[in-house]
């Protein structure tokens, strides 16, 4: 079974998942799940 990295979220910040991201190189949607993982965490700030 495979591990979990515990991300660090700093102050201010909240974590959330997505499946799909946009690359900001290519301009291109990234599927998760084509890389092997279910969701990307992406840092957004928490609102207040």
């Amino acid at each position: 079974m495979a591990t979990k990295k515990k991300i660090p979220v700093p102050e201010g910040m909240k974590l959330i998942f997505r499946r799909y991201r946009k690359d900001p190189k290519s301009n291109q949607m990234l599927d998760a799940r084509r890389y092997g993982c279910k969701a990307w965490p992406i840092l957004v700030p928490a609102e207040s």
